[in-house]
């Protein structure tokens, strides 16, 4: 778990910094509040570790 935290630091550093420069912190952290509950559902979940989605049809749900 560790890991995952070192990989995506720099990530969320950058989507932060785009916010706070666009002066839009609630909004962005609206949208990211949206995405953990669609990354969180089992049937996302599901989805997502579907070998026969292609990338585009995972934009798509």
């Amino acid at each position: 778990m560790a890991e995952n935290v070192t990989i995506a630091r720099p990530y969320a550093d950058a989507a932060f910094e785009l916010a706070r420069g666009a002066g839009a912190l609630g909004p962005w952290s609206e949208a990211l509040d949206r995405l953990a509950l669609v990354a969180a559902d089992s049937g996302m979940k599901a989805c997502f570790n579907d070998p026969k989605l292609s990338a585009e049809q995972l934009c798509l749900l």
